[in-house]
């Protein structure tokens, strides 16, 4: 079979990870080629089996305005003539969608994070008018999964852990992690959790906050006036699983998250875990109290209270710990494989 991905690039992020390891899977039983539009060197390994198409645009129409990307998309289908096309991210969907109207191929689209994430109104209504046309559709949040109308299209997979469980919880620094590149800021709440970290570090000196994540360019101007010395902007790290490892307590203080590889690294690390009850998954992948302890969304006092509660009780966080790595079970790598196994396979055969 040959399977079409399109994606706007492999060089970094949750769901470019999850497209990689779906890649190097499917090229094992499948003829598979990936499309990138903003083509860089892939971060992730890629199996040499996959074929990598630069999909930018290199010319123009009637030497001006570039052409519409999806005329490009639709130029590649034509080229490729997949069996199936598989779309990976919400920014791409719409246009992939409309392209293969040019070809009438069979097409699963994937939402990487719920529909209530801030979306301007023409991707809105494009999604509205454009998602039935595909074969399916894959979520990541259960709200989003069991509310969409067309409910015979759509499918929830999780993403999945991709390191070993890790359950010992000695020698853990006295550090507060979160993961989250600096562009997206606002959604992923880093102006929330630096204000939280303003009310707890005074109290709290032998503790530090560090945020992970590539930082391209300066901090938001938010972000710079409520920076404080022990809240480190540590940038991106090859090695986030030894530093889980040695990390006491990983939050989530998101506005909308769709299914977080962030929060399942962590857990299947043996982290303590706090997170918000945003819009998206987080709050239905912790059992308050028992693998983690969830917050109220966007309240301050209240994600900073319950903070404090970790830092001061450490046989609470060893307890979440524990249930943390027994929890991530849940997320086991197999599984995800053999749901997207049965997809293809059900999608090819109607």
């Amino acid at each position: 079979m040959r399977i079409l991905f399109f994606i706007h690039g492999l060089y970094g992020g949750g769901a470019e990870h999850v497209a990689s390891i779906l890649l190097n899977h499917f090229c094992e039983k499948h003829d598979t080629y990936v499309a990138v539009h903003n083509f860089k060197a892939p971060f992730y390994p890629l199996d040499d089996r996959v074929h990598l198409i630069d999909d930018r645009i290199k010319w123009k129409f009637w030497g001006a305005s570039r052409i519409p990307r999806f005329v490009k998309m639709a130029h590649t289908i034509h080229a490729i003539k997949p069996d199936i096309i598989i779309s990976f991210l919400v920014t791409g969907n719409n246009k992939v969608l409309t392209s293969n109207f040019f070809c009438w191929r069979k097409i699963i689209v994937s939402e990487r994070n719920t529909f209530k994430h801030e979306r301007s109104i023409k991707q809105r209504i494009l999604r509205q008018l454009l998602y039935p046309f595909a074969n399916k559709i894959v979520f990541v949040t259960t709200d989003d999964f069991k509310n969409y109308l067309f409910r015979k299209k759509s499918l929830l997979i999780y993403n999945p852990a991709f390191y070993n469980i890790y359950s010992n919880y000695d020698n853990r620094q006295k550090t507060i992690i979160t993961v989250a590149p600096h562009t997206r800021w606002y959604s992923k709440g880093l102006d929330i959790l630096l204000k939280v970290w303003a009310i707890i570090a005074p109290q709290n000196p032998d503790w530090n906050l560090k945020i992970y994540g590539r930082i391209y360019h300066e901090l938001p101007d938010e972000l710079t006036r409520l920076s404080h010395e022990r809240a480190i902007w540590a940038g991106w790290t090859d090695n986030i699983t030894e530093i889980l490892q040695k990390t006491s307590i990983f939050i989530l203080t998101s506005r909308s998250e769709g299914c977080p590889n962030s929060l399942i690294e962590a857990m299947t690390q043996g982290c303590a875990c706090i997170v918000t009850d945003c819009e998206g998954e987080p709050k239905k992948m912790i059992d308050n109290g028992i693998n983690g302890i969830i917050a109220k969304s966007e309240n301050i006092d209240d994600i900073a209270e319950k903070l404090q509660s970790l830092i001061d009780d450490e046989r609470l966080r060893r307890r979440l710990s524990a249930g943390a790595t027994e929890k991530s079970k849940q997320f086991d790598k197999n599984a995800f494989f053999a749901k997207w196994d049965k997809l293809i396979e059900d999608v090819a055969g109607k």
